[in-house]
């Protein structure tokens, strides 16, 4: 999901070689210590000071993309490309955060317009492969608006699956919402593919039940053969929308994904048998950048361990759990949220360590 975002912050943080030539360096100095909140301060003075340059704008849009504030980048971003339109690292970038805010066409415009400008670039150019294809199959799909959700289903043999995602999201947003004291504000997308869609879309791990990058994605072929397991990976996911309003910036993976874990059903009897069955533990500080990268055992492994600190952070956090989600999206560390809600974080850790079967 974030090649281009990468791509564009390898441009920004050599801009030191031209620290001369380009504008408030102390900003880009800061977003390279990931100083996020400070870059945009100091970009939001130079710009008070210069408010047509465009380098300014795009330091700007970066930081805030950074600080998860996805419509102030869009909007910061924008201006830079007006006021350069030849900035193809502002048009990349811009390309990424609409993407990120379910904006396809946006993003589709605009990346198009660097490739013309790039036309040698070959990440730019797979990008846009990418994302044209998804364009492509979205436009033959059917829709099932919503207040709260837009459901895009490919035909009426996935309108029984989309009036079921559509009750539980419905049911659930409320549940959830309370237990983690946030509700998401504007329309969320959901997106019903067939199982091959699913994976040419989001070249996710074969294991993968489900994903959320701004929008839900669901494979779904068979679904309602197993009615209870549809409902379990619709809330899973619905649960990482959720957190993602909270914490915007993100929050650990094992903590997003053990909250999901933890929330998604009520039957959490398989977590016992994979502990007895898998050779070792994997530490938690390995669990803090996600999953991908693990084979279906690990990552069985990997979710069964977030789900039991899932299930903990609940409980020591109580009512709490929103606040502290807000924390860690406002630049504090799991630790540092632990502490000011009165939770030891020595203690939090020893006693998933027990639960997990670690002596």
């Amino acid at each position: 999901m974030f090649a281009a975002l990468l791509m564009v912050a390898v441009t920004a943080t050599s801009l030191r070689a031209q620290e001369s030539a380009v504008p408030a360096p102390e900003g880009w100095a800061a977003l390279e210590r990931g100083e996020h909140a400070k870059a945009a301060s100091i970009f939001r003075e130079e710009l008070d000071r210069s408010p047509r340059n465009a380098w300014l704008h795009f330091g700007a849009g970066y930081a805030a993309l950074r600080l998860g504030r996805t419509d102030a980048a869009i909007s910061s971003l924008k201006r830079a490309v007006e006021y350069d339109p030849k900035f193809v690292q502002a048009m990349v970038m811009l390309s990424q955060a609409a993407y990120q805010a379910a904006d396809l066409d946006l993003a589709l415009r605009t990346l198009e317009k660097a490739a013309a400008l790039a036309p040698t670039d070959r990440a730019i150019a797979t990008l846009l492969g990418q994302w044209r294809a998804e364009s492509s199959l979205h436009d033959r799909f059917e829709q099932r608006p919503g207040v709260r959700f837009r459901v895009l289903f490919e035909g009426p043999a996935e309108k029984a699956i989309s009036d079921r995602v559509a009750a539980v999201l419905e049911s659930k947003y409320w549940t959830i919402g309370k237990t983690l004291n946030t509700y998401p504000g504007e329309t969320l997308t959901v997106i019903l593919y067939s199982n091959q869609q699913f994976q040419d879309i989001t070249r996710a791990p074969a294991w993968a039940g489900g994903g959320y990058d701004g929008r839900i994605r669901l494979p779904v072929g068979g679904a309602l053969r197993s009615p209870k397991s549809l409902d379990r990976v619709v809330t899973h996911e619905l649960v990482h929308a959720i957190v993602k309003t909270a914490a915007p910036t993100g929050a650990p993976t094992w903590v997003n994904e053990g909250l999901a874990s933890y929330l998604e059903s009520a039957d959490h009897t398989w977590v016992a048998g994979v502990l007895r069955a898998a050779n070792g533990r994997i530490p938690l500080e390995e669990l803090a950048n996600g999953f991908d990268r693990f084979d279906g055992d690990t990552a069985l492994l990997a979710y069964a361990e977030s789900l039991v600190a899932g299930r903990l952070l609940c409980e020591r956090l109580g009512p709490n759990v929103g606040t502290f989600l807000q924390m860690l999206g406002s630049g504090h560390t799991v630790d540092q949220a632990l502490s000011t809600l009165n939770v030891l974080p020595d203690g939090f850790y020893a006693e998933w360590r027990r639960r997990i079967g670690v002596r």
